[in-house]
């Protein structure tokens, strides 16, 4: 089943909400990605800049906060930052901070028991777009999102 934090894109690649938010709005979302690794930024400041639910955007920052990505801090001048630079977090920590670590595993039609010994019909082919796509995610990080020539190889 699909989690609820995912949603499919016109593409059809499934993408998190959050995630979108910086590959639509990587200039908008610039000053607040860098300037959360040193400084608090209001989830609802987040939010208005990327057009994302301020709830959706809050179950998603409780997720990575609790995985050890983002850090959040209560009070006049809370908010949440990232615990480490941009450049040094890879999309596939944050895409298996938020669906676990069967992000890339589960069978793509949704086979309980799918696998290497009882394969569905697609099996062979998803295991090869899988592992390209692993390593599309691993190879990029947060930072390199807010360059827009690099955005178009993502």
């Amino acid at each position: 089943m699909l989690h609820p934090l995912f949603r499919s894109s016109e593409s059809g690649i499934l993408i998190p909400e959050t995630l979108r938010c910086y590959l639509l709005n990587p200039q908008s979302t610039a000053s607040l990605l860098f300037s959360t690794w040193r400084s608090y930024v209001r989830i609802q400041d987040i939010s208005d800049e990327c057009g994302v639910s301020a709830i959706r955007l809050s179950k998603v920052a409780q997720i990575l906060t609790r995985e050890g990505l983002l850090e959040s801090y209560t009070g006049p001048n809370g908010g949440i930052r990232l615990t480490r630079p941009a450049n040094d977090i890879c999309l596939l920590d944050v895409v298996k901070a938020i669906e676990g670590e069967r992000a890339f595993t589960r069978c793509v039609l949704g086979w309980e028991n799918c696998g290497d010994e009882n394969p569905c019909a697609v099996h062979e082919h998803w295991r090869k777009a899988r592992e390209v796509i692993m390593n599309m995610f691993e190879d990029k990080t947060l930072g390199e999102l807010i360059d827009l020539d690099k955005i178009q190889e993502v």
